[in-house]
């Protein structure tokens, strides 16, 4: 079974484009294992001043998180995405889903993308 790691941005671009990444997943094997600091993340950014339609999709992402069975992850560093990156080094088995370019080209780990904004698929 092949352990995935979710990033802020993947969550959100999937609640963008309702794509139900949970259950994707489940159906096709993985374990699905979220940073603390993503989950803080969705929270700031619900209770942010950041437009309304932003707000909405982290308010959305924070019920589904609620609701969805996975694992949480400890993975210290300033942000999120230095922590998960930190984190990847030492955990070469997970695979990491994300659509953050910068965050993509940093780590080496096998990736999941969204595709065409209505599948997802490993790299």
């Amino acid at each position: 079974m092949a352990k995935v790691i979710l990033d802020t941005s993947f969550i959100l671009t999937c609640v963008r484009n309702r794509l139900d990444f949970f259950e994707e997943l489940f159906l096709k094997g993985h374990s699905v294992f979220i940073p603390r600091g993503v989950v803080f993340e969705i929270e700031r950014i619900k209770n942010s001043t950041k437009s309304l339609k932003t707000r909405s999709e982290a308010e959305i992402a924070s019920r589904i998180l609620e609701s969805a069975s996975y694992r949480e992850v400890d993975c210290p560093g300033k942000y999120a995405d230095s922590g998960i990156k930190n984190y990847l080094k030492e955990h070469q088995e997970f695979i990491l889903a994300t659509v953050d370019s910068k965050l993509k080209k940093s780590v080496k780990n096998r990736k999941i993308v969204i595709r065409n904004k209505k599948k997802l698929e490993l790299q």
